[in-house]
């Protein structure tokens, strides 16, 4: 039937097929046929020849997803900055910079990535955290008003040890944060190291403007004596004070039934420390200022600085960069109004 067909119709279906022969579908005969399915067979076989790209693995893939956890689970978390109040008329309300604590971080930190290790100790992973912390605080603080200062805890007990100030200079010269505005805050243990070169440490970070606070007093197990050969040696500016031990237990008793918010006994014996500190010309400022009646009793024990959730909660990184600004702003418009009106 097909060989029936016009001819015109017979010469518009013919085409070329997918292997590049010429086959009329109405006069192609089984020989065209056969060669042309032989051909094609022949470039399919040619073409399976080549090797194809294999996926990745499933253990590959695995590999690659337990690094990237990995990197993850041990990168810093976020700073939170905790709002650094000092006095004035009207109480603790004047901002002067702000401080990161790991304490703040610590509940963030996985447990694995300070855990003990065959390669690295407890020790040596402190001290790199406190590193990473440093390096972070200065990059995200190089961006500050002149006037606002930052304060770093470290948590390692064994600084500042001879290499600090090695280290510390790296940090400063790629984050590009001026080293007068800094202050340290250092553990009694390592305040507290005899060896010369940790003093000199010391010295060479006061001659360069930072102040060095020594963290944990009243809590920890502390020395007057200490204190009062750092200060007399110029080594030391003030001490860090925990205002959170002056609250009552929730086992002490009372005639009356109500348990005090304060301990009593607590807030007379720290309130007689705190003079003798202040006795030896050391600052003291204030942590963990979380209620009204503690509030109350650093204002008059005479602390120059204190922080915690009565005067302000942590903040990100953009939330205390915004507030900087907006107190610069605020004082330079009030500059320009007092000169407008003549005062």
């Amino acid at each position: 039937m097909w060989r029936h067909f016009p001819v015109w119709i017979e010469q518009e279906m013919s085409e070329l097929d997918d292997v590049g022969q010429e086959v009329s579908y109405g006069t192609a005969t089984p020989r065209g046929l056969e060669m042309a399915g032989e051909t094609k067979k022949n470039r399919l076989e040619s073409s399976r020849s080549v090797a194809p790209v294999s996926p990745p693995s499933a253990g590959m893939f695995a590999t690659t997803l337990r690094s990237r956890r990995a990197r993850q689970k041990s990168a810093l978390p976020p700073l939170r900055w905790l709002p650094r109040m000092t006095g004035s008329r009207g109480g603790m309300e004047k901002l002067i910079g702000a401080q990161v604590d790991m304490s703040q971080l610590w509940l963030a930190i996985p447990r694995r990535t300070v855990r003990r290790s065959r390669r690295k100790s407890l020790d040596q992973q402190q001290r790199e955290f406190d590193l990473e912390l440093l390096q972070a605080a200065c990059a995200q603080a190089a961006t500050w008003p002149d006037d606002m200062r930052l304060m770093v805890s470290l948590e390692d007990d064994q600084a500042p040890d001879v290499a600090f100030n090695k280290r510390l200079n790296d940090v400063l010269e790629q984050t590009g944060f001026p080293v007068s505005r800094l202050d340290l805050v250092f553990q009694e243990s390592g305040i507290g190291q005899t060896e010369r070169e940790v003093c000199y440490t010391l010295a060479s970070l006061r001659d360069r403007g930072v102040q060095i606070f020594t963290n944990g007093f009243g809590a920890a197990t502390s020395s007057l004596t200490l204190l009062r050969e750092r200060a007399i040696s110029g080594l030391l500016d003030g001490v860090q004070f925990d205002a959170s031990i002056l609250s009552a237990s929730s086992l002490s008793w009372s005639s009356t039934g109500t348990v005090p918010e304060l301990d009593e006994g607590a807030v007379s014996f720290f309130r007689a420390a705190l003079d003798a500190v202040k006795a030896l010309g050391l600052h003291i400022r204030a942590t963990g200022v979380d209620t009204q009646a503690q509030l109350d009793f650093v204002q008059k024990a005479g602390c120059v600085e204190a922080s915690g959730m009565a005067l302000s909660p942590a903040e990100t990184t953009a939330q205390i960069t915004e507030r900087f600004v907006g107190m610069e702003g605020r004082g330079r418009r009030r500059r320009l109004s007092r000169t407008a009106e003549g005062l």
